[in-house]
Order: structure tokens, then C-alpha cells, then sequence
């Protein structure tokens, strides 16, 4: 990173002026240009190899898809982890030289980085992925038509030019490396049925239209092989005949993958949902249990915990436990700690920090997580300190986080672990975070990183908007640490703590 490297080569006097240049706005050349590393720009390399429909063939599908789900596969695994360490990295120059060089800059951020010498926005080593092929635990499938015309399932291809190719092509999965070797088998079988079933698919889930039946089909399975199937119909016109033709395509369903062909996929648990709406939550329509159980148990770090079909599943097993143990090792709790758990899922978080935390306040806008985690710590023998809060709207975060605040003031050390995917921090929370002292530390857990969360580790830095008021003393990030959690693409989880200057 650029102020490490700034530090190994400059004298402490240098880091002083090029702080105080910083508040000046003064142009300072940090790494000399020839001792620059040359950038992977990962959308470039992605829109370079991105595939449109009026280039796929049935000889180049496979490949195609290749490209656009995991497209750095043709390279050796030793490269592809220096590919996404190079693009941690430049985020976080980016992200780094936001904070440095804003007019509003905190005089408390430049003093840290004068007397810690540039401990300040450091990458570690990227953590490697124990599997590297069919790791998937879930996979979102949607329903099409393939290159020929025939009904399948897998993922889209959209045309460059809808006008002229207005047909989005649908390419099976079964042969990226990722997908692992029961998923693909029941993608086989969904493909049979779907051929042999005299309804039509949906061209396109993202524009519906009229006759057009099959949806998506997401599968998810555990480290012991228990697979749950969660089928999703457009009902169109059968609605208005009671649902009877529902009922028969359910029955076609079970006939087919219990009784039929299909079951030597041994699948645990169908569930069915019948929606008219793009996104749907089983508010609205329910998603209904056809066949087996209820739910799927999957163990973390040695807790076991129960998941319901809507609830946050893990995609990469092994590499989450790998995440779940590097946020709890860099939280730092002790019995005085009281622990945030913003976006707390099926409460992985929440039950491994509870036999050691003060209070555990476990936040997430799904009912069905809330449910789940607290089924979870009892089901792993909790202390009764973790309370379980359901939020469904980002608006009224800021509220609860205030009143945390106010109860516990600063007799206890509040650490927030957050997962930005299931809550977008808004202005609000943020200056509420930073005007309770009492919190001295956040972990950022982010399985993909955008201008939301750039926007939000900049706010949590920056000066006051206005000296009138005061948003309490800065948090920035010191350290990153990246793990892989998706082997062959460009994503890749980064745990990002911030600490109180």
C-alpha cells in the first residue's frame, strides 16, 4: 500500500509534510511512477471477455458461459490469488486516498498516520480457498431457452442489441467447475423435466410475460450432501381455476423427481412458490413445503445451526468458517465487550461471540434469520445475553443504535461487526456511530465492495460537514484482510477493521 511503502523510504519529518500538504491540497507524488505495480483492471478484463447472445454457438456455449461466471479460470490458481490481491490493493489506495485527501479530513486521522507510521489501509495476504472446484453450496438457477430453442435451465445470456437479437439465451452450468457434482446432476434432471413438461419457461425472469410458466430453480445442500430444491412457477391465468393446475404441477414435480428419473438426485426438501413478481419474499407468497424436511442444519466452526430456505446461506463452506474465525479473532471481546451484530443472518456471529461477550445484540431485517438465530443459540446452548432484533428497514437503524448507546453509555467497549450486503448504512447511522464513544472498533465483513460502502468507510473518516456540528472522533481502516471465498471469479470477501482515532 502507498503509505507504507511511503514510510520505508521517507524519514517520520517527510510523513509530517506530506500530512500537513494533504491539508492544503498540495500535489505530493507518492510512488515513484517506474516502481509502480502494473493494475489488473478487473472490468476491463470482464467486459473483455464478456459474452452476448449473438455470439453463442453450440459448439462455444460452455465456454462462453465459463467467461462470465468464472472468468479467471483459464489461469493457475497461484495467479489468480496475486489478480485479487492486486485489486484489494488499488481499492484500497482508492479508498485510502479519498480519506487523505478530503478537504474535510479529521486533524485526528492525520495524527494517527504521522505516529503509527502508516498504519493505514494495509492488505494482508490473501487467504486462499481450501476447495477450488465444486465448492457452491448454493446455486441460483433461472429457466430459458437454449441456443437452440429447447426449454433448459441454467444462466442468462443477453443480447448486445435487443433489437436486433431479442432473444436472451439460457446455458446450462453443468460444466463450470464450481458447481459441485450433485448440483449438476439435478440441473441435468431439471433439463429432462423441463423438455418433457408441456408448459412453456419464462424467456427472461427480469420481463415477464404472458404463458410463461417456469421461473427458477435455486438448490442449496450442506457438508453432508442434504439437498433442498426451491422451485419458482409464474402463475399466470391458473390462479383463476382454483389452483388445481398448481396442485398438478406439483404432483408433476414430485412424480418425476421422488417416484420418476429424478431420484437418484436424493433430494431432501422441495419447496414450491408460485409468484407473479420479480422478487419475491414468502411475505407475500408463501413458499410451501411439497416433500421432506423443513429445514437444513449445516455446522460452522463447530456450531451447528439451523436454515430455513430464505435465510443467508453460505456459498463456500470451508471459506466462510475461515471468515466467521477472522472476525471473531480481530473483534478482541472480553467480558466487558458488548457486541453489534448488524446483518446478523442465522446468527453465526452473535452464538460464537456469546460465551464471551457482556451482551450480544443481533440485528438483521429477515424475520425468518431472527427466527433461525434464536432457534440456533439455543440449539448450541447460549447464554441468555444475546437479544434479537428485527429491523426490516435501514431507516430505523440509527434509532436502535442510539438507544443501545444511551444504555449501556460508556461503561462497556461496543464493537459493530457489519454486513453491508444485508444492510445499506445510511448517513444517519453512520454519525450515530460516530457520536457514541463507547464504540471503539467496527468490522466490515464485504462480500463485494461498491460505491455504497466506499461512500460509507469515507464518511466514517471524514471531518464534520459543518463546525456547528459534531459527529464525534473518526473511524478508518488499518487493516484488510481478503479471503477467497469464490475460486475462478474476480470476488473476493475482504474483512476490513476500522478502528477509533
Amino acid at each position: 500500500m502507498f503509505l507504507p511503502k511511503l514510510v520505508t523510504r521517507r524519514s517520520s519529518k517527510l510523513v509530517y509534510s506530506f500530512c500537513r500538504s494533504v491539508q492544503h491540497r498540495k500535489p505530493v507524488e507518492i510512488i515513484p511512477p517506474q516502481r509502480q505495480k502494473p493494475r489488473f483492471d478487473s472490468a476491463q478484463f470482464e467486459a473483455s471477455i464478456k459474452p452476448y447472445a449473438e455470439d453463442v454457438t453450440t459448439e462455444n456455449q460452455y465456454e462462453k458461459l465459463c467467461n462470465m461466471i468464472l472468468p479467471l479460470a483459464n489461469y493457475s490458481y497461484d495467479e489468480q490469488l496475486n489478480i485479487k490481491q492486486g485489486i484489494v490493493e488499488q481499492l484500497f489506495d482508492q479508498i485510502g486516498n479519498a480519506i487523505l485527501w478530503d478537504k474535510r479530513i479529521d486533524s485526528q486521522v492525520l495524527k494517527y498516520v504521522e505516529f503509527h507510521e502508516g498504519h493505514f489501509c494495509q492488505v494482508k495476504r490473501i487467504v486462499p480457498s481450501p476447495l477450488t472446484e465444486q465448492y457452491r453450496c448454493k446455486d441460483d438457477l433461472s429457466c430459458g431457452y437454449d441456443v437452440d430453442g429447447q426449454k433448459t435451465i441454467g444462466f442468462y445470456i443477453n443480447p448486445l442489441n435487443n433489437k436486433k437479437f431479442p432473444n436472451t439465451l439460457c446455458v446450462s452450468p453443468i460444466h463450470l467447475k464450481s458447481m459441485k457434482a450433485k448440483h449438476a446432476l439435478v440441473a441435468k434432471h431439471f433439463d429432462r423435466f423441463l423438455k418433457q413438461h408441456p408448459l412453456p419457461v419464462c424467456a427472461n425472469t427480469n420481463i415477464l410475460k404472458k404463458d410463461q410458466y417456469w421461473r427458477t430453480m435455486s438448490l442449496k445442500s450442506n457438508e453432508q450432501g442434504h439437498l433442498v430444491m426451491t422451485v419458482v412457477v409464474h402463475p399466470q391465468s391458473l390462479s383463476k381455476v382454483l389452483w388445481t393446475e398448481i396442485d398438478q404441477i406439483k404432483k408433476d414435480l414430485l412424480n418425476y423427481f421422488i417416484d420418476g428419473p429424478g431420484r437418484e438426485c436424493e433430494i431432501n426438501s422441495i419447496y414450491f412458490q408460485a409468484s407473479a413478481h420479480n422478487r419475491s419474499t414468502s411475505d407475500k407468497n408463501p413458499l410451501e413445503l411439497i416433500h421432506g424436511e423443513a429445514f437444513l442444519y449445516e455446522t460452522y466452526n463447530g456450531k451447528k445451526f439451523r436454515i430455513s430456505p430464505e435465510s443467508l446461506f453460505q456459498t463456500n463452506k470451508q471459506t466462510s468458517e475461515i471468515s466467521f474465525r477472522t472476525v471473531f479473532d480481530h473483534a478482541q471481546l472480553d467480558e466487558h465487550t458488548v457486541l453489534l451484530d448488524i446483518g446478523s443472518g442465522i446468527g453465526v456471529h452473535s452464538i460464537m461471540a456469546s460465551p464471551i461477550a457482556k451482551k450480544v445484540y443481533a440485528i438483521d431485517p429477515l424475520k425468518l434469520c431472527i427466527e433461525d438465530g434464536e432457534f440456533n443459540a439455543k440449539l448450541n446452548g447460549c447464554r441468555d445475553n444475546i437479544e434479537w432484533i428485527c429491523s426490516y428497514a435501514e431507516a430505523n437503524l440509527h434509532r436502535i443504535l442510539k438507544k443501545i448507546g444511551d444504555l449501556h453509555g460508556n461503561n462497556s467497549r461496543l464493537v459493530a461487526v457489519i454486513n453491508p450486503s444485508r444492510y445499506s448504512l445510511t448517513n444517519k447511522t453512520i454519525s450515530i456511530m460516530r457520536s457514541l464513544p463507547s464504540i471503539q472498533q467496527l468490522i466490515y465483513v464485504l462480500n463485494k465492495t461498491d460505491q455504497q460502502v466506499m461512500h460509507n468507510l469515507y464518511e466514517l473518516a471524514a471531518g464534520e460537514r459543518s463546525k456547528l456540528k459534531e459527529v464525534g472522533r473518526p473511524f478508518i481502516p488499518t487493516d484488510v484482510y481478503p479471503i477467497d471465498m469464490l475460486p475462478h471469479s474476480t470476488n473476493v470477501e475482504t474483512i476490513v477493521k476500522c478502528i477509533r482515532v
